[in-house]
């Protein structure tokens, strides 16, 4: 699994690109992926991964004084901390120096 992707998945969720329970869905997608292939996640995504387990997306089914469930704001919170901490994959990087001011 690439850093890349977990780049790009998180800059969408902090720009509002995707809505929490998507990124819920998706986050675990890929931890799930990354676990399969042994494959090493960035530290930035193993804190993040506490955040996103405490989130639940389903209305119904949230507990709000629960001390051990995560809202919307703590997992963007979180979320904005794990993009600032992620490197930016060389990739993204290459596509950004090629860009013109």
């Amino acid at each position: 699994m690439s850093d890349a992707r977990w780049h790009i998945l998180v800059r969408d969720f902090v720009a509002r690109r995707m809505d929490a329970a998507a990124f819920h869905d998706r986050f675990f997608e890929l931890w799930h992926a990354s676990q399969r292939v042994d494959s090493p996640v960035p530290r930035a995504i193993e804190t993040l991964f506490f955040v996103v387990e405490a989130y639940c997306p389903d209305p119904a089914l949230r507990d709000p004084d629960s001390a051990y469930e995560a809202d919307e704001a703590e997992l963007e919170a979180a979320a904005e901390k794990a993009l600032a901490e992620l490197p930016i994959p060389s990739r993204i990087m290459t596509f950004l120096s090629r860009m013109k001011p």
